[in-house]
């Protein structure tokens, strides 16, 4: 005699199944990464040339993004060494995940601000805010605008 399969069963098989794989795969889309975020700035470096920007403090930081330096592990800011040019590097290593959005909404805010500032009149830099990279992974934000940014990213991406 074979025992019947309760159609309710098959179902409860096929939920746990799926949120089992929902859990794999969102463990697999938030890699956390331990490399430092200097390691990350000298391979970008290695194929971005920032001789068109400054290292900034945390000052800066606050100024241009409206954020605390403190409340991330790690702050690498580079920003244009003229007020004509618009290269900016932004290396942010977050304490949690969590914050990811808010330093996202923050370099949106920036970039606008930017795009403003040099619509009409700045082409070249115009276009170059308009190819920037703003790329988050794991527990690192990367905005880079540069004519390089393609090749900046890839080498962020390689560091982690």
């Amino acid at each position: 005699m074979k025992k019947k399969i309760h159609p309710l069963m098959v179902i409860r098989y096929l939920m746990l199944s799926g949120l089992l794989a929902c859990a794999v795969l969102l463990q697999l889309g938030s890699k956390v990464s331990n490399t430092p975020a200097e390691t990350v700035l000298s391979n970008v470096a290695a194929v971005c040339d920032l001789s068109g920007a400054v290292q900034s403090d945390n000052r800066m930081f606050k100024r241009l993004y409206q954020l605390n330096a403190g409340d991330y592990e790690n702050i690498i800011l580079y920003i244009p060494a003229s007020n004509m040019d618009v290269q900016e590097l932004l290396i942010v290593k977050l304490r949690d995940a969590s914050q990811a959005e808010g330093v996202e909404a923050a370099v949106n805010a920036r970039l606008q601000s930017q795009m403003d500032s040099f619509e009409g009149y700045g082409v070249e830099q115009y276009h170059l805010l308009e190819n920037h990279i703003l790329e988050i992974q794991g527990n690192y934000v990367f905005y880079l605008v540069h004519s390089n940014a393609s090749k900046g990213r890839e080498a962020f991406l390689d560091s982690l």
